[in-house]
């Protein structure tokens, strides 16, 4: 029996306890928890209780072989220690009422590099509520996927992979709602290159992930059925100039139709926005998307929204994003069609977009850039509100970079522009979608339930509420 009573005193001062054994179950149907694991005496797992808290840690590499099934310990702190590492082949259920933390074993923040949690088997989708990650992380390695709630993640080394949450599997589904990820070393979301992994990530907080200033972006991720990012806010660091907000990529050109839908986010400080690279099927709505500047070299980035297509495969719809501070607007490079705003065909036609993009302070070099089309396509940007005093064709080629500029680029069309104020009676909305979509003054700053009267951006289109 390894179950000991300590006061956490004793944990700190241990500094860690260093293993290179591995423990496997015998897969014979067993359930175990860590409180059950703890009594087995060699299963790299220790039991510390001081009055009502108690501490496991993980010494060594302790797998739950296919065949049996683990339950996480509700209330409980998880300590690992160097290379330190909870693999489960079998089913696995982290549904917390109570909230229970992985964590470093204590020393371990520094030279040392605990992994975390791998999940490589189960019959079913694996759930995680109310479960917290410090400095270690989680990887999925089963073709079931995960569904994640009420989870953080923060500062996790990126021992485990790609991002402190690490998409594997070809297939393998995500669904991560009201998450928090902060810190972390790498990628706070990230999947293989040839992997694709549907993902719905909806009101989560992304915040300074990257942390070591690696070239990604922190949300890297990999074309699927259906990539769905929603009301989820994303603040970088303006220091760590390699990492960008939001990146959907086809790298290895996966054919068929591959759905991302990028909605009512707000994206600050990063390198760069949102990004889409190579073949599929965009839709950007709703954005709001303030400062991100922070590229060294213009040439190499710095735009609100990217895409990245010189294979002319990808159609990409966007409507109603506030785009300010950028060192590029929108930037078009390639691509097979993209809809900034069409306001010429009927609301019935498929290819109507009212646009309601707006546009402030984009540009580099003492010149501003709302729009460049680095494309030979015709683009329509259609009911737009350009970064000039008076929507006229000659001002706002002034913000525009297209076939007026260079002859082989494609044209911008771009007429009729948006009302200049970006406030017309056609724009207004309801004032109750102020309480079903995220809002924000227009300082940028976001808002729960104003009161008095006044015009909020919610969904990429300004409100009126009436005076109380």
């Amino acid at each position: 029996m390894k179950r000991k009573t300590f006061f956490i005193l004793l944990l700190a001062l241990m500094g860690g306890v260093a293993s290179t054994l591995a423990y496997t179950t015998a897969g014979n149907g067993t359930t175990y928890s860590l409180d059950k694991l703890s009594q087995i005496d060699d299963s790299d797992v220790l039991c510390f209780i001081d009055g009502d808290e108690t501490t496991y840690m993980i010494t060594g590499a302790v797998t739950i072989a296919e065949g049996d099934r683990f339950v996480m310990d509700d209330g409980v702190t998880v300590q690992f220690d160097d290379n330190a590492t909870l693999v489960i082949q079998g089913e696995a259920d982290f549904r917390l009422i109570k909230g229970s933390t992985f964590d470093s074993a204590p020393g371990g923040a520094g030279d040392a590099r605990p992994i975390g949690i791998q999940v490589a088997g189960g019959q079913g989708v694996t759930e995680f509520t109310n479960c917290h990650f410090y400095y270690v992380g989680l990887k999925n390695l089963s073709t079931r996927g995960m569904r994640l709630s009420h989870c953080s993640f923060r500062y996790c080394n990126g021992a485990i992979g790609q991002g402190a949450l690490t998409m594997g599997t070809d297939g393998a589904p995500f669904t991560v709602t009201d998450c928090h990820f902060e810190g972390n070393a790498k990628a706070a979301i990230a999947g293989a290159a040839n992997y694709r992994n549907p993902l719905v990530a909806e009101r989560c907080t992304f915040r300074y992930n990257g942390a070591a200033n690696g070239n990604t972006p922190q949300l890297n991720l990999t074309v699927a059925d259906s990539v769905v990012i929603r009301s989820c806010t994303i603040e970088g660091n303006p220091q760590n100039t390699m990492v960008g907000g939001i990146v959907v990529a086809n790298l290895v050109g996966f054919e068929g139709t591959y759905i991302t839908r990028i909605e009512d986010c707000r994206i600050t400080d990063c390198r760069f926005g949102i990004a889409t690279y190579l073949q599929q099927d965009a839709y950007i709505v709703g954005n709001t998307l303030i400062d991100n500047n922070h590229e060294t070299n213009a040439m190499n980035g710095g735009s609100g929204i990217n895409v990245y297509d010189p294979y002319r495969t990808q159609s990409t719809y966007i409507e109603g994003n506030h785009i300010e501070g950028s060192l590029w607007g929108i930037t078009l490079v390639g691509g097979k069609e993209a809809n900034l705003g069409r306001t010429d065909v009927p609301e019935s036609d498929p290819r109507y977009n009212p646009g309601r993009n707006f546009f402030k302070d984009n540009g580099n070099g003492g010149v501003l850039y709302d729009l460049y089309n680095n494309s030979p396509n015709t683009v329509y940007a259609q009911g737009n509100v350009w970064n000039t005093s008076l929507q006229t064709q000659a001002n706002i080629e002034e913000v525009v970079f297209h076939r007026h500029d260079d002859a082989t680029l494609g044209e911008v069309i771009f007429m009729p522009a948006g009302d200049a104020t970006g406030i017309s009676a056609h724009d207004l909305g309801n004032p109750g979608d102020l309480d079903a979509s995220p809002a924000y003054n227009l300082g940028g700053q976001r808002v729960r339930h104003p009161a008095g009267g006044g015009i909020y951006i919610t969904r990429g289109k300004k409100v009126r509420t009436p005076n109380d």
